[in-house]
């Protein structure tokens, strides 16, 4: 006896190949290339709001806030920039110049200019302050309405984004799905006998819908994860290339981190996949069969197995949390050093006075965005193992082409139609669900309309065979099967069965 019986979910598959398992769906995903453009379009502009914010941030710091001294009024006190930072007032302001002349021993005066020292300007009265300073208040308003603009205007395509690409990924589904189940029907009824029920619900189920965030999130947002990071290593190295250098430090061992991680989920998806069909298959035969459970009072039994298989799915589950929690971790503290070693070079040139506060503002905003790409990627290649694993399985049953042959179709031929049924004759027929096992041997009988056959035997010797070769759910391993002293293997199966009406033991219809 066999002991698989045919299971193709026990086998190792070889090493799959994600891009040629992606061409494959790619026919599901081609009517909805136009969404998945538009999308990425969406992305881009994503992109770009979220790249410009730390952006403003550094320009309200370095413009408006803490702004750099640069002046050609006062010569005699650039040398000292590095240590001491200074605010320029125009005088020409009536406003301000009664607040030079209030605080003039405070104050530097070159011509039209005066030029106070940030240190003294916690001297001053809060309203002498803000009048002092209300060029840089207007400014820094300015840019804060510009930055809560941005953030609705990235909200509301976020939402448009996420909208469009859930209806993509569940109308791809749904044509995955009715494709699926169209190819499961045309099988022949070896296959079944082959792959349990539960099996095959796993597949149309949850393996389908593993493959729902592939589409939904994993292709637009891969886009935008690699558009952010190029996007952020292109404005730090534009704001300071050495700073840039350094912040680059730890991305080879992210990279690597990455790639070693997720070759380790790929292996626990794939256990996990066959744990969740081998769960729904004992639940499926346990109901189907709970009569015959009952009976033998297999109870204790069942449950025993059920709760092994429950295990070893915990277990494989539990092995796919572990990847992810020493895998999050370890980018996470990476990206960490990589912020305290900014920290530490770029604090040090702030003070040197060659990278403005700003700027080193805004190299830490962009630091942490940068790992959240990378970590992103990771995470959605992991998504992409789990869907290609069960990509694998879904295109195995549609890999699978065990239908019974039809009649050969040629230039003119026209399959014979029958309009009564007169005589079905078996001319030596032999026949065997397992090879070297056989049920039927050398069957030979004819059956003339009008006449009444009953066959009988002990359970077992073949008598439902009989009738499931003559409704062509098999072919036979030898011989023949005529109906009207045509082969029916002729006939097309609907014509043939369309002729016959089988009243079975238990009507499932």
């Amino acid at each position: 006896m066999r002991t698989d019986f045919g299971y193709f979910e026990e086998k190792k598959l070889g090493k799959p190949y994600d891009i040629k398992m992606l061409r494959r769906l790619y026919p599901f995903a081609g009517p909805y290339r136009l969404f998945f453009i538009l999308s990425i379009f969406l992305v881009i502009i994503i992109t770009l709001l979220d790249l410009s914010l730390p952006y403003i941030t550094k320009i309200a710091i370095d413009r408006y806030i803490v702004p750099k001294f640069e002046s050609a009024n006062f010569k005699d006190v650039r040398s000292r920039e590095d240590k001491v930072r200074f605010l320029e007032a125009d005088i020409t302001d009536p406003e301000i110049k009664a607040i030079v002349n209030k605080y003039s021993d405070q104050f530097k005066i070159s011509g039209s200019f005066a030029l106070i020292s940030f240190d003294d300007l916690s001297g001053l009265d809060k309203e002498d302050l803000s009048i002092l300073r209300k060029d840089d208040l207007a400014g820094v308003s300015f840019i804060t309405a510009i930055f809560i603009g941005l953030i609705l205007l990235n909200f509301v395509l976020n939402f448009l984004q996420v909208m469009l690409m859930e209806y993509t990924g569940q109308k791809i589904m749904h044509d995955l799905r009715v494709r699926l189940f169209a190819h499961i029907q045309e099988l022949s009824v070896a296959f079944f006998n082959r792959n349990p029920v539960g099996r095959l619900v796993t597949r149309v189920t949850n393996d389908t819908q593993n493959m729902h965030e592939l589409f939904t999130s994993v292709i637009s947002f891969v886009f935008k994860d690699i558009f952010l990071l190029f996007g952020i290593m292109f404005v730090l190295i534009t704001i300071n290339w050495k700073l840039a250098l350094i912040s680059f430090v730890a991305l080879p061992f992210v990279l690597y981190a990455s790639l070693y991680f997720s070759s380790l989920a790929r292996d626990a998806f794939r256990v996990l996949r066959i744990k969740v069909a081998e769960i729904n298959t004992k639940f499926s035969e346990t109901i189907a069969g709970i009569k015959v459970v009952q009976l033998f009072l297999r109870e204790k039994d069942n449950y025993r197995d059920f709760k092994r298989l429950n295990n070893e799915n915990y277990q494989a589950g539990m092995k796919q949390v572990q990847i992810f929690a020493i895998f999050m971790p370890v980018v996470e503290l990476l990206g960490a050093v990589t912020i305290a070693l900014v920290i530490f070079y770029g604090g040090g040139g702030v003070l040197a006075g060659s990278i403005s506060l700003g700027a080193l503002v805004a190299f830490i905003s962009y630091m942490k965005m940068f790992f959240r790409p990378i970590r992103d990627m990771a995470e959605k290649y992991n998504i992409m193992q789990n869907a290609m694993a069960s990509a694998e399985r879904i295109f195995l049953i549609f890999d699978n082409k065990d239908r019974l042959p039809q009649p050969r179709v040629e230039r003119g031929y026209k399959s014979p139609a029958i309009d009564n049924i007169d005589k079905i004759e078996m001319e030596d027929v032999s026949f065997s669900y397992i090879p070297d096992e056989p049920v039927l041997k050398n069957i030979s009988f004819k059956i003339i309309a009008g006449e009444t056959i009953a066959v009988v035997g002990r359970t077992g010797s073949g008598k439902t065979t009989l009738i499931n070769l003559i409704i062509r759910f098999y072919d036979p391993t030898s011989g023949r099967i005529l109906i009207n002293e045509k082969d029916i293997k002729n006939y097309e199966k609907s014509i043939l069965r369309s002729k016959i009406a089988l009243v079975m033991q238990d009507p499932f219809l």
